[in-house]
């Protein structure tokens, strides 16, 4: 049983709304900043990692972003994921299964979850 009920639509939103900008999201920056924000984010507070090394990876994050591709939400290229076609309808789908406080509350995170990885990748190209 999921440590959530909703994890999966909740990483979603969080993910989804996340990658809204033209930037790639490589997809092991997505689990390395979502593992730094766990200890901040009650919402993050049930997921599970594994850790190797500089690595970190989760099975629930990759189920919530293969989720997304598969139903046209986000596409997987490089290694990094991308707004898809049908992103704009994502919107809809999450308030069928979220409540307005959850997806407030998802809407909040992913905007800390953007800003991290902005500023990740940003930082990332500064250095190169």
């Amino acid at each position: 049983m999921n440590q959530h009920p909703r994890v999966k639509e909740i990483i979603s939103g969080i993910i989804l709304l996340g990658a809204r900008g033209k930037e790639p999201m490589p997809l092991a920056k997505v689990h390395s900043i979502i593992h730094a924000m766990k200890s901040h984010e009650s919402i993050f507070s049930g997921l599970r990692f594994s850790l190797t090394g500089a690595v970190c990876y989760s099975r629930d994050i990759d189920q919530a972003i293969h989720h997304l591709a598969d139903g046209g939400f986000l596409k997987i290229v490089g290694g990094s994921v991308f707004p898809g076609e049908n992103a704009d309808a994502f919107g809809d789908y999450l308030s069928g299964v979220l409540t307005n406080a959850q997806i407030q509350a998802v809407h909040s995170v992913s905007l800390r979850f953007h800003e991290r990885v902005r500023r990740d990748v940003k930082d990332h190209r500064d250095r190169t």
